[in-house]
């Protein structure tokens, strides 16, 4: 469902008072490296969603765009860009998805859509022929997502016929076996968290997930403030409890009924 204009005005308010805020907290302009640095409710994820991008959002909070740290374009070699991508990943323990790597890397989506082609190939490059550079089991898992062509059926009465293959299928597939996990569902919704979960009377902030390390490539706060409920879980996350519907399934013998 569309966001209404009222609500939206009102989130652009909050979104530029905080960006403000931090800016008065650092004495300068903050970067998108700063803002998700200070503590603060509001999700780089958000402002990307209501601005399109983060100088947008610091225009409309009145104040100057950081200057880009970046060489020119036609500077950066081939390398320095393989390199980064790396670094970045192996700071987070997974490969990372465009906003994530923009929040952390020195460089911006450009000159790998530059030298590649697109950043898809970018990944599908470095991936391809630097595994040994990563400090985890590098795989492009989000190209993998939603492949249709090698369904499982679920071999049990359920409303979802496969396992599931995206986010939302696996939000299906939860709501199912809610109850018999003791939980409730309060409320859904598109922006972060996903949820707020009732169990044995606390209410919980949940995100959904297709695999748990998607989580990161989101680029969601790893406080402990959220649990992560996903179908497949492939890494752990610090701080963050991960529930894979998954390991569920296979541990009570789910597949075989």
């Amino acid at each position: 469902m569309a966001i209404h204009k009222f609500d939206k005005q009102d989130k652009k308010v909050e979104i530029r008072n905080e960006i403000r805020r931090i800016g008065v907290l650092i004495g300068k302009t903050p970067t998108m490296h700063d803002f998700k640095s200070t503590k603060t409710n509001i999700s780089l994820h958000q402002i990307i969603y209501f601005y399109g991008s983060w100088n947008e959002a610091v225009k409309d909070a009145g104040l100057e765009i950081n200057p880009t740290f970046q060489p020119p374009l036609y500077k950066v070699p081939k390398q320095e860009l393989i390199d980064e991508f790396i670094k970045v990943a192996n700071e987070i323990g997974a490969i990372p998805g465009m906003n994530v790597f923009r929040s952390k890397s020195k460089f911006s989506w450009t000159p790998y859509k530059t030298t590649f082609g697109s950043w898809a190939n970018a990944v599908k490059y470095i991936i391809d022929n630097y595994k040994n550079k990563f400090t985890f089991k590098a795989e492009n898992k989000e190209r993998n997502n939603g492949n249709n062509g090698n369904r499982k059926l679920l071999k049990f009465s359920c409303p979802l016929v496969n396992i599931p293959q995206n986010e939302f299928e696996t939000i299906v597939l939860f709501s199912y076996l809610a109850p018999k996990l003791g939980y409730m569902i309060e409320m859904v919704r598109a922006e972060f968290p996903d949820a707020i979960l009732i169990k044995e009377g606390k209410k919980i902030n949940c995100e959904f997930e297709y695999l748990s390390s998607n989580y990161i490539q989101h680029g969601h706060p790893q406080d402990g403030s959220c649990i992560c409920i996903c179908w497949r879980k492939d890494i752990d996350i610090n701080n963050i409890e991960v529930f894979s519907l998954e390991e569920y399934l296979r541990e009570n013998n789910w597949f075989n009924k």
